[in-house]
């Protein structure tokens, strides 16, 4: 299974604290999310895409999951295609501000968002970092992973 956008937008029941879904507190999906990824019965089985995380909107998520290590197996990188062309959804200024982007990679951004969004969306990622953490080349390297799943 392969987690959308790595659930990181909206809220769901947590049915692990009431079963029934009308009593359950609403938990955000990012949160129960982080709770299958840390199940020994979901290695091996739940992986995560990596599209849209960069949207204004989803971009919190991104120091998490640059520090959750052992995570990385799992995730695959995702576009969205076309939404990285689309300007509004984006904040590169945002990104920075967040300290998950250097400054200094704005400009070649930039210009790479108005003239290939799709690499746009790849260099993006490749530059997102917490500290000294940053995606590993393999989340980038998925020809394997859906050979083997085909």
């Amino acid at each position: 299974m392969i987690a959308a956008h790595c659930a990181s937008l909206g809220e769901s029941p947590d049915l692990d604290a009431n079963p029934n879904p009308d009593k359950a507190p609403a938990v955000p999906n990012f949160d129960l999310f982080a709770r299958l990824m840390a199940e020994p019965a979901s290695q091996g089985l739940l992986h995560a895409d990596l599209s849209a995380i960069t949207q204004a909107n989803r971009a919190a998520v991104i120091p998490r999951l640059l520090r959750e290590r052992e995570w990385m197996p799992r995730l695959l990188n995702g576009t969205d295609y076309p939404l990285p062309g689309i300007m509004p959804l984006f904040s590169l200024n945002g990104l920075v501000a967040a300290g998950v982007l250097d400054e200094a990679t704005l400009p070649v951004l930039r210009e790479l968002r108005h003239v290939n969004p799709l690499l746009f969306d790849f260099v993006l990622k490749r530059n997102l970092h917490a500290g000294a953490e940053r995606f590993p080349a393999s989340v980038f390297e998925t020809r394997t992973f859906f050979e083997r799943t085909a």
